[in-house]
């Protein structure tokens, strides 16, 4: 009892002393602005006519000025294939024939979303000549493994229905079907760290450079 008492006043001493921290140094002087002393980058990849078309698309606000149901739509089955890989991993030890059905409906509709994702609203393709031979690479990289993405969880949901139904959840078949939704979790990964390399490094649809002046999908 008294180790905690005393480890309260100690927690409640390192509090106070860091509010009267805090008030001193606002009242000794103003404090740095953020980012004052970093240093600031700026991108050279953005031209004068992407950025025309980012106040443009601003001006006009609908959806056919720059593709964005893609990213509206794929991270859908980014949470329901690696749901359906946990879910269908938590079945092995409880609750097998509930989670089983839970794990089915989500490995399909993952196939789903990757399906419409990639094929039915692909948002279009970036200026692939004015693109660095790294970025094109990644690129290839990130439509690459989004087939993967596609077509692992496509096999999976097939071997997932089997399994379930045919099968009825025999162990080694739900072995099976969790290694392929394994491959699907990995796919993705591999797809969503490729695009936030495009978004975030190369530049890639920020204030509209090097993509699709419409929604191609």
């Amino acid at each position: 009892m008294k180790s905690m008492i005393l480890m309260c006043a100690m927690l409640l001493g390192a509090i106070a002393a860091n509010a009267k921290g805090n008030q001193n140094m606002g009242m000794s002087g103003t404090p740095a602005l953020p980012g004052k002393n970093m240093p600031t980058y700026q991108s050279t990849t953005i031209n004068d006519s992407a950025s025309m078309a980012y106040q443009q698309a601003h001006n006009t606000g609908t959806l056919s000025d720059f593709p964005r149901l893609h990213p509206l739509i794929v991270h859908f089955p980014i949470v329901f294939i690696i749901l359906a890989f946990i879910v269908q991993i938590i079945s092995f030890f409880v609750f097998k024939r509930e989670l089983s059905w839970v794990s089915l409906f989500l490995i399909v509709l993952g196939f789903i979303g990757a399906y419409i994702s990639t094929n039915l609203l692909h948002g279009g393709d970036p200026d692939l000549p004015a693109l660095g031979e790294i970025a094109r690479r990644t690129f290839e990289k990130h439509e690459q493994f989004a087939h993967y993405t596609e077509w692992f969880s496509g096999i999976a949901s097939v071997a997932k229905i089997i399994s379930h139904f045919v099968f009825k959840r025999k162990l080694w078949t739900g072995i099976i079907v969790a290694i392929l939704m394994a491959g699907a979790v990995y796919a993705i990964a591999v797809t969503g760290d490729m695009g936030a390399r495009l978004v975030h490094i190369d530049a890639i649809g920020v204030q509209g450079n090097r993509i699709p002046l419409h929604d191609t999908d």
